[in-house]
């Protein structure tokens, strides 16, 4: 399989900011019920992730994403999270959100099926061609 790197809860806190992962840590503290709340984003990202691809270019690990939405799924991820939280985000974190969706979007609708496998161009034909003959000099 191409590169499906792991998306866990983990994960998401390590990339996560500073700042944000301060908040966060505050905000699970005085909501006791939000406690899951990233474990189930990461769940349900991952899932919407996996599901855009064509299920046999899919990892079998569950807890994978392709490669080429890896740093799309964890944009989503903390957007979602920072929303919940009442995060007030700069616009340049709504373009990142909007650019996870169009390649979800994209993925889904066939238009990235390279980035996903790669297969080469749309007009690159694969040589069929026996090239074991013997070499002519062109000198």
């Amino acid at each position: 399989m191409a590169d499906w790197p792991v998306l866990t809860v983990t994960t998401i806190l390590n990339v996560m900011p500073t700042d944000l992962k301060n908040m966060y840590a505050s905000w699970i503290e005085g909501n006791a019920d939000k406690v899951d709340r990233l474990s189930e984003l990461v769940t349900e990202s991952v899932a919407i992730f996996r599901e855009v691809v064509d299920e046999s270019l899919r990892d079998e690990d569950e807890t994978t994403v392709p490669i080429t939405g890896y740093r799309h799924a964890i944009n989503m991820i903390i957007f979602n999270l920072g929303m919940e939280m009442g995060v007030e985000f700069a616009s340049e974190v709504f373009s990142l959100f909007s650019q996870a969706n169009t390649w979800l979007r994209m993925t889904e609708r066939g238009g990235l099926g390279g980035a996903v496998a790669i297969v080469g161009t749309p007009s690159y034909t694969q040589p069929t061609a026996d090239f074991t003959g013997p070499i002519r000099d062109l000198g």
